[in-house]
């Protein structure tokens, strides 16, 4: 991509990025600036506010069944991210330590386990289903390995774990000792398989997610991890020097939406609605018969074979139909796969797609 897309000219459609920008609730910003009011905003203790950190338990217990989880359990973020990042310094203790991650997958995974000083081993889900490739996993665990990261659904194929891929995790972590690390920023959307950890037990899991997708409140920068006390106890470690302690207005967000979570997730249903429609639409042509929307915040669009050099099909894309989509290779995955983000407008949803579409043709015809 040759363009910054903070700073795109008007005419581009920007598929790229799943964010959110349809601001804040009214009521959260009343039910905010009474909390500032009253209980100031001073900084927070380093784990993060006591009564959010007692709220997302209950989230937990009630929802997944998890049972051993209590406060020592649990530590806010800044961001999943943020999180991840600390339980990978925490459970990576040498070079050689190795962590496994499923293709196509989320960018910053690579970026997360080097900055922890340790080795990605990356394995690759077979299209169209994206299921779990169980064998390679196998092959691929050894006396080195420490992790397997895991998201939930997948980013970008939207795919989710059957009870028997769960069970599989969950069944390898415990005869390898090694920890299942569950990034589920997408928990709440739906998804082939609905969201729930590999297990009720969390003392081989670390269990990581945010405010950011499931609320559509990126820009609050607001995550968790539920993990072993050991983990927490070190990430905390670590952390008192970065941040200390999440963003305390945050924090009264995150507490004030989990008090009333279904007023604050009405953009599920319409990414869902968007999702099955634009996968309609593109299904209506003859290059993308296979379109198919799994779930999450993206679709996951096969290039049709008859084009032979897709990073011509994305160059043209963007220079001649100024639409931006994110390519397979970016999630190490096949060229001939690029993800589009849901959280557009419909209006940008259907034009950008109408021009992906057009773009088939005008790349079948042109000539070099």
């Amino acid at each position: 991509m040759s363009l910054d897309v903070n700073i795109l000219p008007p005419d581009y459609i920007d598929f790229t990025i799943g964010d959110f920008r349809s601001g804040v609730e009214p009521t959260v910003i009343e039910e905010l600036t009474k909390k500032v009011q009253t209980e100031g905003n001073g900084y927070t203790p380093g784990l993060g506010l006591p009564l959010l950190r007692e709220k997302i338990i209950s989230h937990y217990q009630d929802t997944y069944g998890i049972k051993n989880i209590s406060m020592e359990n649990i530590q806010i973020t800044v961001s999943c991210l943020h999180g991840a990042f600390l339980a990978l310094k925490s459970i990576i203790t040498s070079k050689d330590d190795e962590v496994i991650i499923i293709a196509p997958y989320f960018p910053s995974y690579v970026n997360l386990i080097k900055g922890a000083n340790g080795t990605p081993v990356v394995v690759k889900s077979i299209a169209p289903d994206f299921a779990l490739p169980i064998e390679q996993i196998q092959d691929c665990v050894s006396e080195k390995t420490k992790a397997i990261i895991i998201n939930y659904p997948n980013n970008p194929t939207g795919v989710g774990l059957p009870d028997q891929e769960r069970n599989f995790l969950n069944e390898l972590a415990l005869e390898k000792n090694i920890f299942i690390i569950d990034d589920h920023v997408y928990s709440d959307y739906p998804s082939t398989h609905p969201y729930k950890p590999t297990s009720t037990d969390i003392s081989h899991q670390v269990l990581v997610s945010s405010f950011s997708k499931n609320f559509a409140m990126p820009g609050i920068r607001l995550g968790y991890v539920i993990a072993p006390k050991k983990i927490i106890d070190q990430n905390a470690f670590y952390n008192e020097g970065i941040t200390f302690s999440p963003p305390t207005i945050s924090q009264y967000i995150g507490e004030i939406v989990l008090d009333n979570t279904s007023q604050y997730q009405q953009h599920l249903k319409d990414i869902e609605q968007k999702g099955k429609s634009v996968a309609q639409l593109f299904r209506s042509s003859n290059y993308f018969n296979s379109c198919t929307y799994n779930g999450g915040l993206y679709l996951f669009v096969k290039v049709t074979d008859e084009i032979k050099k897709p990073a011509l099909f994305y160059t043209l894309l963007e220079e001649h139909f100024h639409v931006l989509v994110a390519p397979g290779d970016e999630f190490d995955y096949s060229n001939r796969y690029f993800r589009i983000s849901l959280s557009a407008t419909n209006d940008d949803l259907h034009k950008g797609v109408q021009k992906i579409i057009d773009c088939v043709d005008y790349t079948l015809n042109f000539k070099q």
